[in-house]
């Protein structure tokens, strides 16, 4: 069940913590040569929510792994008639949700964690793409862009219910509440679409902190300025960041290459050091090889975990070497004050592959997330609006005694 076929996919993923968060509580997993693209979203606080999240990516990337000859569990009765590939991706989700939902039982100090997840599948001419919660998938083809995947929120399951309903009727219902999502009940219902791929389609897996910034004319003015996947991603999280960064922030972008073709060269994200006056500014030639420290995540999944770097904009009349712009132009005027910026600051990291035999590298983190419930509180330490069934705050960690 290897991806084969007359494509390749080609993937980039970022995720950064935003500017208004202390933690990141989203992951992303890039695993082309097996077909497998994850971008989930913790909750919990941080020192569950990227727990959740984490354990949910790794999970998957192990069931993938250990399915690679097609030997999949007996289907559950919603999975009959389903395409084995499609089956596929749900039966990792549900073992994810699975892991999650032990984990959070087991360990007093993960009780309530959870964590959205959206999931791509690329197998041969398809794609398929299984969700749980508000991380959204989208596709961009020629020139315009589908949302592929339905927020599992209040408000759309209230649409569902009423589609009558008005905006003031909508207005008055709480905003960012998911009614679905991993680790919360042992059993979950997941969403799955497939759709045929062609050469020259993009997709895009996002966590909500991107989402809720951007719309969709802006997303489509980043694919129109770059078809670089890395490029894509670093101009989506910096616009998201712009707009507010109120969320923890990710995008997961794919590109379908055909297989015949040569395959385009790497992309390398601009590289920056710190200068004598503690200021972030392009490495020089000499530099530019050099990658950041590492270190070794054993609690999560043995990937490299680059240390943070500290980002600070430039001095005024600072020259930056152009290394991050599309080669047949400048970027749409809506794009010109990100094209040129400096990566984001801590609680980032980047995934990145092009080859089928790239390893991705990736940094610990996840993402704030409300509980499941539809009522909620606030907390009496912060204020934050707070599902009521959590133990602590998902802000600022206070414990909550109901």
């Amino acid at each position: 069940m290897r991806t084969s076929g007359c494509t390749r996919p080609a993937a980039a993923a970022v995720t950064d913590v935003g500017r208004q968060r202390k933690h990141n509580e989203d992951h992303v997993l890039v695993r082309p040569e097996l077909g497998l693209f994850v971008v989930a979203d913790g909750m919990g606080g941080h020192n569950a929510g990227n727990v959740a999240s984490a354990l949910a990516a790794t999970s998957l990337d192990n069931f993938f792994e250990a399915t690679q000859t097609g030997d999949l569990p007996g289907p559950a009765p919603d999975e009959v008639g389903l395409d084995p590939e499609a089956r596929r991706i749900v039966a990792g989700i549900r073992k994810a949700n699975h892991d999650v939902h032990v984990i959070s039982n087991t360990f007093s100090q993960h009780q309530g964690m959870g964590s959205t997840v959206v999931a791509a599948y690329v197998a041969q001419d398809h794609i398929h793409i299984g969700h749980v919660g508000d991380s959204r998938c989208y596709r961009i083809r020629d020139g315009s862009i589908e949302q592929l995947t339905k927020d599992h929120s209040l408000i759309n399951d209230a649409l569902a219910l009423k589609p009558d309903l008005t905006p003031e009727e909508l207005a008055r219902l709480p905003k960012n509440i998911i009614t679905r999502a991993l680790g919360m009940k042992d059993a979950v219902k997941v969403d799955i679409r497939t759709e045929p791929v062609q050469p020259g389609d993009f997709f895009l897996l996002c966590s909500d902190g991107l989402s809720g910034m951007i719309n969709d004319e802006q997303i489509l003015d980043v694919f129109e300025f770059t078809r670089e996947p890395q490029e894509a991603c670093e101009l989506l999280i910096a616009m998201a960041n712009e707009a507010g960064g109120t969320d923890n922030i990710s995008a997961l972008i794919i590109r379908i290459d055909d297989q015949n073709e040569e395959p385009a060269p790497e992309h390398k994200a601009p590289t920056y050091q710190l200068d004598e006056l503690g200021m972030l500014v392009p490495a020089s030639a000499g530099a530019a090889d050099r990658e950041a420290p590492a270190e070794i995540d054993e609690e999560e999944d043995g990937s490299l975990e680059a240390e943070d770097i500290p980002s600070a904009p430039p001095t005024p009349g600072q020259e930056r070497e152009d290394t991050h712009r599309a080669p047949w132009g400048s970027p749409p005027s809506s794009l010109a004050q990100y094209a040129d910026r400096p990566p984001a600051s801590a609680g980032r990291y980047v995934a990145v592959s092009n080859r089928a035999d790239a390893t991705p590298s990736s940094r610990d983190s996840s993402r704030r997330r409300k509980p499941v419930e539809v009522r909620v509180a606030r907390c009496v330490n912060c204020g934050y609006e707070l599902f009521i069934g959590n133990n602590f705050c998902v802000e600022c960690g206070a414990p909550i005694k109901l």
